[in-house]
């Protein structure tokens, strides 16, 4: 069987590019999922979620970790015997582990029986994807681990199950609700959504890039010697994509990394979409000039555009960044905008004519 696109170093290259793709990917789906079921991450409950969240992006970068970008000097030349357990294996994948039987019981609210067994998928996928070399996208497995590694990680997934069971007093830090519950989502998101939503974008766009590049080249349609130009240019034709022409199809005028938070962009007045003009001035002044900065090279001065617009929005009650004002544009939640309500929202409806309300 073939490696695939073509080549070690050709796969190897799509490899870097496409799994933190995936990564990113995956957290817009999982942040968005949690935000249509629950609305706003709030209090204790909502950093749990974003402690699942931080714990899965840790299980995929132990699993693929280091990511080698090149297949030079990778794999030996006569096969080697598995390594033995060593004490600073043990404690990481008990350590990665751990946090996963803590929030299978204590956020996700999973029997014994359940956690054990995702704590035995996980720890099985992280060693199939050691062991072949990211499913074969490498010639060899650049990270092998000792076996019994995968054993310490179910080992660490049900340790953690009885700490959050048994432990409440001193995890974390006294008994709280740790399982969600919906709340409205209306008033102003805080800034720390906003960011995450930013992030999310970012890594959209530049792994996006990356991936398509790496793909491009894979199948010999980038002449060697023109990848950082063909690198840029689809820089700025994704960011042309994302943050000009998708927000204008939206009704909540948002990107995507925007969206999976559920925020949208309104007029200043009112909660309605923003006109579209107003949309394509804001990405003119503040997403093209970042966009722009980033993809020749200039990423600290792209941060200090986004510092001066964020200058205003941290002392603001609305949370209004400069090219917001200058737009007469907001940023509010998507819920604010369709006046939905999360899904796991306890509504009250009415008993059928004739039947008695209880008591």
């Amino acid at each position: 069987m073939g490696q695939p696109f073509g080549g070690a170093q050709a796969a190897i290259e799509v490899a870097v590019a496409a799994i933190p793709l995936l990564m990113v990917i995956g957290s817009a789906l999982y942040l968005s999922a949690q935000h249509r079921r629950y609305g706003r991450l709030v209090g204790w409950p909502g950093q749990l979620t974003l402690a699942a969240l931080l714990v899965g992006l840790g299980l995929a970068t132990y699993a693929v970790w280091p990511l080698p970008a090149s297949a030079d000097g990778l794999c030996p030349v006569e096969p080697v015997p598995a390594p033995p357990l060593e004490l600073r294996d043990a404690a990481l994948a008990l350590g990665v582990f751990l946090p996963v039987g803590v929030l299978a019981r204590s956020r996700f609210r999973r029997g014994l029986f359940v956690t054990v067994a995702i704590g035995t998928a996980l720890a099985v996928a992280v060693t199939v994807v050691r062991a072949t070399g990211v499913l074969g996208l490498y010639p060899c497995a650049y990270n092998a681990a000792a076996p019994e590694t995968a054993g310490i990680g179910v080992a660490g997934t049900l340790l953690g199950w009885l700490l959050a069971r048994w432990v409440p007093v001193v995890w974390p830090f006294g008994p709280h609700r740790s399982w969600p519950a919906a709340v409205p989502d209306r008033v102003a998101p805080d800034l720390a959504r906003r960011m995450l939503g930013t992030l999310v974008d970012l890594g959209l766009w530049w792994f996006g890039s990356a991936t398509l590049v790496a793909l491009l080249h894979a199948y010999g349609a980038v002449r060697p010697g023109t990848e950082a130009q063909v690198l840029t240019g689809t820089l700025l034709g994704l960011a042309a994509l994302f943050g000009l022409f998708l927000p204008l199809l939206r009704r909540d005028r948002c990107t995507p990394g925007r969206a999976s938070v559920h925020l949208s962009l309104t007029e200043w007045s009112s909660p309605r979409p923003a006109a579209r003009h107003r949309v394509l001035a804001r990405a003119a002044l503040l997403s093209a000039p970042v966009a722009a900065l980033i993809a020749f090279g200039l990423p600290w001065f792209a941060l200090l555009v986004v510092a001066v617009h964020a200058g205003t929005a941290v002392v603001r009650p609305d949370g209004a960044g400069l090219a917001d004002l200058v737009c007469r544009v907001r940023v509010r939640t998507r819920s604010s905008l369709d006046g939905g309500l999360p899904r796991r929202l306890v509504r009250y409806v009415p008993p059928p004519e004739g039947v008695p309300s209880p008591a």
